[in-house]
């Protein structure tokens, strides 16, 4: 599942980024994302980032960022 595709309050695991996506990867990382980390949904509605908490900081990615990181519910 992609972490655009969770709800919020949902928990979870981030399993994995798409293909090609190096330079995001090293964004994620500098921000505090990376594969293995437990996430929780802050926000996800359509019209708006998707806001996660991750290492006790609040993280907003855009749907595009979104939906490139595969994720598993906990």
């Amino acid at each position: 599942m992609k972490l655009s595709d969770t709800k919020s309050g949902d928990v979870v695991r981030i399993v994995d980024f798409d293909e090609g996506c190096d330079e995001f990867k090293c964004r994620l990382e500098v921000m505090g994302l990376r594969r293995g980390d437990v996430v929780q949904v802050v926000h996800n509605s359509y019209f708006s980032p998707v806001t996660v908490e991750a290492h006790g900081a609040k993280i907003a990615l855009c749907r595009g960022q979104a939906k490139k990181i595969e994720v598993e519910k906990i």
